[in-house]
């Protein structure tokens, strides 16, 4: 089981993400995020989420945003948002 405070980080990273590389506003990645986390997390019973947070989080706001990106020509975007956050 995926611990409450892995998981804070993993949405931080993908609402990060949309902010900083899809060019989203700060309120719409967190709402979008929120959303998306919201749908995850009320998985059926008998089914758990946590195999949705092996997904890398720039893939996830890749889908969020609509919009799938090479994360190799965006790494020197995305490694600094994966070291503020200790990911």
């Amino acid at each position: 089981m995926i611990d409450t405070k892995a998981k804070e980080t993993f949405w931080e990273v993908v609402a990060e993400c949309l902010i900083a590389i899809h060019g989203l506003a700060k309120p719409e990645a967190h709402r979008r995020s929120l959303d998306l986390r919201t749908r995850i997390e009320s998985a059926p019973a008998g089914m758990s989420s946590d195999i949705f947070y092996h997904a890398e989080p720039f893939d996830v706001a890749c889908d969020i945003a609509g919009r799938p990106l090479d994360a190799s020509q965006y790494r020197q975007q995305y490694e600094p948002i994966l070291h503020r956050h200790n990911w």
